[in-house]
Order: C-alpha cells, then structure tokens, then sequence
C-alpha cells in the first residue's frame, strides 16, 4: 500500500507500510459514538494481512469506505454496526464455536475499490473510494439502522468562507495515540468536531488537532473510510492524514463530485 494508510492491522494495530492513509487510528478527541448507528467496522484480508477499516451504510446493503481498504479486491470481508468494536470472527487459533459467536456480530460482503484507485495518492484524483455490498440487509441484523444520505453533487464546492464557520463530525473506529507515538486501540465507534482547512478537486481537508480550542479532534488510523457529516450528509471517506500522531490534517475523499457519484451510482441505482 504505497501511502500513509490509516489501517489498522488486526491483533497488531499498527500503521500499514509506513504511510498515512485512514484505515487505522480512531478518532482523537471527541466521545463515545450511539448516535451514528450507519457507522460500522469493516474487517478484511489482503496480500499484506488482515486489516479493519471503518465504513458507513449508504443504502441498506452498500456500506461506503475508502479505496484502500477494498483493494485487490479484498477478501473474507466482514462488517458490523455494533458500538462496541468486535472480535475478528476469523482469528486463528479459535473454535468453531466461537467463530459462530463472532460471526453472529457480523455480515459479509464483496468488496469493490473504485478503479481508478492506483494505490498511490494523487491528491487531484486520487480516487481512494470502494464500497462493501452486504450479503444480507444490514436492518436484518441492526433493525432500525437508517442509511447516510449522500448530500448533492457539487456540495462542497459552496463558498470557502462560510463552509469555515461550520462543524463537520468525524465518526469511526481505530486506535489513539498514547506516549511515544504508540497506538492504542479503542473498542468502540467515537465521534468528533472539526473545522474545514480547504476543498479541493477530489479531496476535502480538516484540521485534526485534538488541542484544536474550536474543535474536538479528529481522524486517525483505523478511521480510514470512515464518514464526516454535515447536516446529516456523508460528505466523503477518510483517506489519510500527513501525521502519524494523527495531529495536524486529515483528508477525505469527496462523495459529492460527478466522478465519485458515477462510481456510487453503480451499486445505488435500482
């Protein structure tokens, strides 16, 4: 994976190849999230290990993450909208009885990045989207669950200085960051606030600073593919920050430009 990825490996919980793209951490900051019930964990195998992402539910079998997170495609994908973050139902050395058990937390799915996804970030067109499709409804395992909308094409292409004066919320699972940069896991989704640094072409970027006296934090590894909202729209899927103590900017790939909504459009359309 040839980017600052933030994944987090499972059993491990480290950076993915030494780059920081969201797969990984979890939100800095911020608190325990029961609010974002569309907000789930997704866990998967690629050639490099076995890995989780964070994901939102976009229709009630389309879970939105990032490109790195469904590349290769990736396999043994699992996801789960519990609050608290699950066990991997697929970790070696258990029974199959507590694989069953496990399992019960969890639906599987297909995995499908987005194609022009190169595993390199291009920033202008970077394309670090996929999607998961469920091979069961996710309200026949988490009734009442209700999918994120996706806000209008050309959303955040509205003037810069008033999308500056608004909160956007950051939702995922992942790991903090304890003394001498060690990543800790955190067992439950967490949300925060953060404001808006800039909007470009494919890309929307947030300060994540967690001492941030307007803001409470924001993405870290784990969280990768996770959501930011604004008025109840999924704005785009975490993609990578340019810190690996996750406190300086995290960038998120767009769900509200043509590109990304002919992608989307795919599994979405009847």
């Amino acid at each position: 994976m040839n980017r600052k990825a933030l994944l987090v490996t499972l059993g491990l919980a480290v950076c993915a190849a030494g780059i920081v793209a969201t797969a990984g951490l979890a939100i800095t900051g911020g608190e325990t999230d029961t609010i974002h019930k569309n907000v789930g964990v997704v866990r998967f195998t690629t050639a490099d290990g076995r890995f989780r992402c964070s994901g939102t539910l976009i229709s009630d079998t389309v879970v939105l993450t990032a490109g790195h997170c469904t590349e290769g495609p990736a396999t043994n994908v699992y996801v789960s909208f519990d609050d608290a973050l699950q066990p991997d139902p697929l970790q070696a050395g258990i029974t199959a009885a507590e694989k069953a058990a496990r399992a019960e937390h969890y639906i599987t799915g297909t995995a499908h990045p987005d194609p022009g996804w190169t595993g390199k970030l291009s920033i202008a067109k970077q394309h670090d989207q996929g999607v998961v499709v469920l091979d069961a409804a996710a309200s026949s395992k988490w009734p009442g669950i209700t999918p994120a909308p996706l806000p209008p094409v050309g959303y955040l292409d509205r003037n810069q200085g008033a999308l500056k004066n608004e909160t956007f919320t950051l939702s995922g699972y992942g790991v903090a960051i304890g003394d001498k940069k060690a990543q800790i896991v955190i067992r439950e989704r967490r949300m925060t606030t953060s404001f808006l640094k800039n909007v470009q072409s494919e890309v929307v970027v947030f300060q994540i600073n967690g001492n941030d006296p307007k803001a409470g934090g924001g993405s870290c590894f784990g969280d990768s593919g996770g959501p930011v909202f604004n008025h109840g729209y999924v704005l785009g899927d975490a993609s990578y920050v340019n810190s690996l103590s996750c406190n300086a900017t995290g960038s998120y790939q767009r769900t509200d430009t043509a590109y990304s909504r002919s992608f989307l459009n795919t599994f979405l359309s009847p």
